[in-house]
Order: C-alpha cells, then structure tokens, then sequence
C-alpha cells in the first residue's frame, strides 16, 4: 500500500500549483486578448486592398509598410508590427481590415498577422497550466506515473500536431515550388546571454552568464517576374555560408517571400526536431505503461 505523504509536502506542492497556475491563467488570457483584438478586425472593420510599398528595417526587426485608400479616395501609409524575418517584400498587394474611426487602427489580412500570436501566447500558456495541474496533482496524493505519463502524452501530441503541419507545408513547397539561384548578402548575428550553475574542480558551484552566438544567412534572389526578394535561412550555433556564397532557393510563385534555402537544414530539420520530441516523449510513455503492466 502506498504510503501517505506528509501535509507540509501536500501543502507546498498545492502553492506551487496555484501559482503555476495563476501565471499560465494570465498568459492564456493574454493570448485570449490578442485574439480578440484580430476578430474584433474581422467582424467590425473595414476592407481595403493594398499594397506593401516597403519592408522598414529597425535594428533587427522588420516592419511591412502598406498603402491603402479610404472609400472617399484619401491614400493612407501606414507601418505594421516589425517580426524578426520580413514575411513580406514590396510589392505584395494585401487586404487591409481597418477601423472606419481610426484607420491607423489596421491589421493585414493574413492567418499569421491575425491569429499566430495569439495561439503561440495561448499555447505557452496551456503549458504552463498543465505543469500547473500536474503539482496540483501532487499535492493531491495522486500517482506520480500517471501524472508524469499524460503530461509527457501531452507533450508528444502537441509535438506530433506541429510537426505535421511544418511538414505539409515544406513538402508542398519543395514539390510545388520554383527554384532559382540566390544570394547570401549577410551573416546575421543573434547574440543571448544565459545564467547557469556551473561545478569547479573543487566541488564548488558557482553561476556565471553565458553568452551564445547563432547564426542566421540572409538569401537574396529574383523572381521569374524580376521581384528582388530578401529571406531569413534558418539560424544555428554555427554556419556553412559566407557572404557572397550562392545558394539554391525554393520559393512559392504566388508568396515569393514564402522561401527557403535547399538544404536539410532549411526545408525538414523543424519537422525533423518535432518528430525526435513526439518520438521521446512518446516512447517514454509506451515504456512506462509496459513496466507498469509487468509489475501489476
């Protein structure tokens, strides 16, 4: 029979619970608002077609700037929100949702300027809310196996849900797509710096910051039609490119921007690291089922 856990254990892993809790509530709620924000555009503003006019660079973010015209002929030029890679290149015509009030008030019409941060924030969130339940679970007295083998099912099918959708779409762009030759015009370089515990000869241990480069190849190529498009390739800790080096590119013909560099690296390693993670987590499920079956 299993033993009863001490109150005070009970009692601090109910406090972390209603902690982790609180904070994936919060961050679910911002996602929530987020989402709002974009379907309050849907429902109650006003269409327009535009046109992207010119990617702003500031620093290292991206910002689409688009022209459009009221209904009374009055042209307006207005800057979205930068992203860390352009997502698009001048020339683009886009649908502008615009409150009639306040046409600065504007979202560009499409599923990732609409909905992508908002089920990113939404699902960092509910990640939070499940480790949340889990010490919520502990606190009850529940099975740690059990609690540890639907979070780690959890994890695996939300792994295996992204994996498939990254790798639909790079599968129809590599058998759709037009390839041409680009590029690289610059190495960009991200720099983070990170805290962690490190043990000396001596036993002891000590933090310190560690600072981590990546490196991410920005691709320029022309369209069939003469577009100039500029791309972010994926970044890593290291690169095999160099400025000046000639790459093929793989892009979609009706979204240009739509591009990747032909490599591994570029087209399958994200389907490829989704796979790796359902394939962990899952099979760390698969075995502790069995051992549990065995040693019933």
């Amino acid at each position: 029979m299993r033993g009863r856990r001490p109150a005070s254990f009970d009692s601090s892993w109910r406090k972390v619970g209603w902690l982790i809790l609180g904070i994936g509530g919060l961050i679910v709620a911002g996602g929530a608002a987020l989402g709002w924000g974009s379907l309050r555009h849907v429902l109650y503003s006003e269409r327009a077609d535009g046109e992207v006019v010119e990617i702003r660079r500031e620093g290292s973010m991206y910002a689409p700037v688009v022209r459009f015209r009221l209904p009374g002929g009055d042209a307006r030029e207005v800057a979205d929100l930068g992203t860390g890679a352009p997502d698009f290149a001048p020339g683009d015509r886009v649908t502008v949702l615009y409150a009639p009030q306040d046409p600065t008030d504007f979202r560009i019409d499409t599923f990732e300027r609409l909905w992508l941060s908002a089920i990113i924030v939404t699902g960092f969130g509910s990640f939070w809310l499940m480790f949340g339940l889990v010490a919520w679970a502990l606190s009850r007295n529940a099975d740690l196996t059990l609690v540890g083998e639907r979070a780690f099912a959890a994890i695996a099918i939300a792994a295996a849900a992204i994996g498939a959708i990254v790798f639909s779409g790079a599968l129809d762009l590599y058998g759709s797509g037009t390839r041409t030759a680009g590029t690289i015009v610059e190495i960009r370089e991200g720099r983070t710096v990170s805290r962690e515990d490190v043990r000396l000869p001596d036993g002891r241990e000590v933090s310190r910051d560690v600072e981590r480069t990546s490196y991410a190849p920005i691709v320029r190529f022309t369209t069939i039609d003469g577009r100039p498009i500029e791309f972010h390739g994926r970044g890593g800790s290291g690169t095999d490119y160099a400025a000046g080096d000639r790459v093929t590119v793989i892009y979609d013909p009706a979204n240009p921007i739509r591009a990747r560099i032909v490599s591994f690296i570029d087209l399958w390693l994200p389907s490829a690291v989704c796979l790796g993670v359902t394939v962990l987590f899952g099979g760390v499920v698969v075995l502790s089922r069995r051992l549990r079956r065995r040693a019933a």
